[in-house]
C-alpha cells in the first residue's frame, strides 16, 4: 500500500495535482487555507475521494499532524509568494526525515517595458511616478501597503469575493466603489474591458506565473498602452522544484523510493 501524501495546496493547480496523485494510486490529504466558497469550487469534485482540510500549519503543529496521520511525504504546492510556509515545511521535513517535494508553477517573462520591484513596499513607493489611476491585482492581504496613497492616487483593488477579502480592502482605506470583488479566471478580453472601464493607467500585479492569470491581465494592459508594475517572486528556496503535475507525481515516487 502506498503511503499517504500531504498536499499543501495554495494555487489553482492544486486540484489537478490531487487528481494526478489519485490516479497514481496515492491516498492524499489536501491542506489549504483557501476560503470555504473557493475551496468548494476548486475541490468539490474530489471530496468523495480525497480528504480536504481547511488548515494552515506552524513549525509546531506540522510535525504533530504528520505523525497523527502517518504522512509518508509532503508535496508542497503552495503559492510562489508563500515563502514562509515553504521554508517551514521544508525545514520540518528535513528535521523529521520525511520526504519533501516542491511544486512551483513556472514563472513567465512579461513584455519589455514592464517595471519591476522587489516588494509591496517598494511598489507603493514607485507608484506616484508611474501614473494616477492604479488597478491593484495583488491580493487583498497586501493592500495595506498602499493605504497611504489614497490622497495622492486613485486606487482600485480587484480581489476575491469573500467577506474577509472585502474587509481587508476596507481596512486599507478602499471605498466600496474602489473594490472589485470578482472570482477568476479572467480572459484577456475581460481584463481589457475592466481596465478600460476604470480608466486605469497602471496595472499592479505580481509574478505569480502563467497559470495564475498574470498573462491575460498583463497582455491586456499592454494592448491598452498601460504601464505594468510587476512584483518579483521571492528568491527560490534550496529545494529543486518540479513545474507540472505529472512531474510532481514522478518526483513523489522517486523521493519515496529513495527514502526506503
Amino acid at each position: 500500500m502506498k503511503p499517504t501524501i500531504l498536499l499543501l495546496s495554495g494555487t489553482s493547480e492544486g486540484p489537478v495535482i490531487a487528481q494526478a496523485l489519485l490516479e497514481a494510486g496515492f491516498r492524499s490529504i489536501i491542506a489549504t487555507v483557501t476560503r470555504d466558497e473557493a475551496r468548494a469550487h476548486l475541490f468539490g469534485h474530489l471530496q468523495d475521494d480525497i480528504t480536504v482540510l481547511a488548515q494552515g500549519f506552524t513549525a509546531e503543529s506540522l510535525p504533530h499532524f504528520l505523525a497523527q496521520h502517518q504522512i509518508g511525504l509532503v508535496l508542497d504546492a503552495t503559492h510562489p509568494f508563500a515563502v514562509r510556509i515553504t521554508r517551514m515545511a521544508a525545514g520540518v521535513c528535513q528535521q523529521l526525515g520525511t520526504p519533501y517535494v516542491r511544486y512551483e508553477r513556472p514563472d513567465w517573462e512579461p513584455p519589455e517595458g514592464t517595471v519591476y520591484v522587489d516588494s509591496y513596499a517598494e511598489a507603493a513607493r514607485a507608484l506616484p511616478s508611474l501614473g494616477s489611476r492604479m488597478m491593484l491585482t495583488i491580493g487583498a492581504k497586501q493592500l495595506k501597503y498602499f493605504a497611504s496613497l489614497h490622497e495622492q492616487l486613485t486606487l482600485f483593488a480587484r480581489i476575491l469575493p469573500s467577506p474577509v477579502s472585502v474587509q481587508q480592502a476596507l481596512d486599507a482605506g478602499f471605498k466600496q466603489a474602489q473594490i472589485l470583488a470578482l472570482r477568476p479566471p479572467f480572459s484577456r478580453a475581460f481584463n481589457r474591458s475592466l481596465l478600460e472601464e476604470y480608466r486605469a493607467d497602471v496595472l499592479v500585479t505580481k509574478a505569480s506565473g502563467a497559470d495564475g492569470g498574470v498573462v491575460e491581465k498583463v497582455m491586456a494592459a499592454q494592448e491598452l498602452g498601460l504601464t505594468t508594475l510587476m512584483i518579483r517572486r521571492p528568491e527560490p528556496h534550496d529545494h529543486q522544484a518540479v513545474s507540472n503535475p505529472t512531474a510532481a507525481v514522478k518526483a513523489c515516487c522517486q523521493a519515496l523510493l529513495t527514502s526506503e
